[in-house]
């Protein structure tokens, strides 16, 4: 209730769509992040292929591993927020161990490597659905700049993910792949620091919640952060023996996966039928969506390597490099995201705006349309197995449309189908698909893994198979969801 009293203030409704002043710092505080964990993804693959010559399969794989199980762990910790620590805190507190986690990467031993990367994983999901969970507090219930709000935070995500790809390329050529993991360790400091700086803005949003034990006593306090160290200790011995085995982790995933599943329906028949059908709802559309980010997750692995070997790296007849085309992706979403975000509150006051289970359709047809361009591509337009860089830019105008329709979108949804007291968890729950998507998607991209004795042409064919497949799946997916819209609608009114 104290978000809605600070929006009170700010403005009426119906009156201009001002957002938020907290909204801002939560933007910034987003966007570093992003600019660390992205400056990771740009370069992990090829750092894995080339500088430490693993196979495609062990690339993909392991990146696959790694950030499945940093989407894993937010289930966690918005459980921990929401009992506990608070969002706030419970942010401090991963983006320190994130920042660890980026400078032991950057070290040129590949067991801190490893250990580095362990130390991503936990401090994600202290870190990532937190902020998030922060954004729905400033809202009050049925504020209409609420999706519009949250398209905005989406487009922070993204202007943290559009410089890595322009610089990462360069700063590998100059002066190697350890300087770059230490440039995403800078961006995530610049977050806490932000965050920090932002508080009396924010007020008392995302503060320890007044049911917490910890305002009990001292007694109370000590020994939650007793066992809360321990808990983490062991947590990171596990996940940096875990990421050795990336193979079996993904498995691994999809099975804790399912578990936690089963736990979150067990938390949501325990609520009112109200609340009760209404994150059912919600857990149906965040299914769905795993195939999307599945699909999406082809961005940092087999179209990484496809940029690599059968990509024209021209643009505008300028040089580029394979790190470059993730730019593509931010750069769309940083010039379509307040057109959607305008076009939301506009369209709501004469009932034209899209629910949110049309949205979720609508986004996975973009995605398989996306792929279908690169089939297309791939399978007619090959010269000597190159393609135009070009094919890729349309294919990703695509696959960002369809990620502007559903992803923020989601997040909105969890905050308004979700009981105040269940939103940290929830939005834990929404992380939980991207685990296993990611987890889905290492399995997905050994379609388009190509053995070294491949030349050019037949490495193209290999990848125009692997196009045509993601592109059907996603189509056949979004008649499904399609299908779906009249029972999800019933269950979330």
């Amino acid at each position: 209730m104290e978000g809605v009293k600070i929006h009170e203030h700010e403005e009426t409704f119906g009156m201009k769509a001002i957002q938020p002043k907290g909204l801002y710092v939560l933007f910034l505080t987003e966007m570093w992040e992003r600019f660390g964990y992205y400056t990771l993804t740009t370069i992990l693959v090829l750092y894995l292929s080339q500088a430490l010559h693993f196979s495609d399969d062990q690339s993909y794989l392991l990146f696959s591993a790694l950030n499945a199980m940093m989407y894993l762990t937010p289930v966690a910790g918005g459980y921990i927020a929401d009992r506990w620590l608070g969002y706030r805190q419970s942010i401090y507190c991963g983006g320190v161990l994130l920042l660890i986690g980026y400078l032991l990467a950057a070290t040129s031993n590949l067991h801190l490597f490893y250990l580095g990367l362990g130390f991503l994983v936990l401090g994600n999901g202290l870190f990532k659905p937190n902020v998030s969970s922060i954004v729905g507090t400033l809202y009050g219930e049925n504020d209409p700049r609420r999706e519009g709000g949250f398209t905005l935070f989406y487009m922070g995500i993204n202007v943290g993910a559009l410089v890595p790809p322009l610089f990462t390329g360069w700063v590998v050529n100059h002066w190697g792949w350890h300087i770059a993991f230490i440039f995403a360790g800078i961006g995530m400091l610049i977050s806490v620091v932000t965050l920090f700086a932002g508080r009396k803005i924010l007020g008392v949003c995302g503060t320890m919640p007044e049911t917490s034990t910890l305002r009990l006593s001292a007694f109370h306090r000590v020994r939650f952060y007793t066992w809360f160290i321990v808990a983490m200790v062991i947590a990171l011995a596990v996940f940096e023996v875990v990421l050795y085995y990336p193979a079996q982790a993904n498995w691994l995933l999809i099975i804790a996966s399912f578990v936690i599943l089963l736990f979150v329906l067990k938390m949501i028949f325990k609520n009112t039928t109200h609340w009760r059908n209404k994150m059912l709802a919600s857990l149906i559309l965040i299914v769905l969506s795993l195939m999307f980010w599945a699909l999406y997750n082809q961005t940092f692995t087999s179209l990484m390597l496809f940029a690599n070997r059968n990509l024209d790296l021209t643009l505008f007849g300028i040089p580029i490099t394979p790190e470059f085309t993730q730019f593509y992706n931010s750069f769309f979403i940083i010039a379509i995201s307040p057109l959607l975000s305008w076009l939301w509150v506009k369209l709501d006051p004469y009932h034209l705006n899209p629910s949110i289970p049309t949205k979720f359709a609508m986004g996975i047809g973009f995605m398989g349309v996306g792929f279908v361009i690169l089939g297309v591509a791939a399978t007619w337009f090959g010269h000597g197995g190159i393609i135009s860089g070009w094919w890729l830019v349309l294919s990703y105008l695509s696959q960002t449309i369809g990620e502007l329709v559903l992803s923020p979108i989601g997040l909105a949804m969890i905050t308004v189908l979700s009981p105040k007291e269940s939103v940290g968890t929830m939005m834990g729950v929404w992380f939980l698909t991207l685990a296993a998507a990611y987890a889905v998607s290492g399995e997905l991209s050994l379609l388009a893994s190509i053995p070294d004795k491949l030349n050019l042409t037949q490495s193209l064919a290999v990848y125009s198979h692997a196009f045509w497949l993601y592109g059907i799946m996603a189509l056949i997916l979004t008649l499904v969801s399609i299908a779906l819209i009249p029972y999800l609608k019933k269950l979330s009114r």
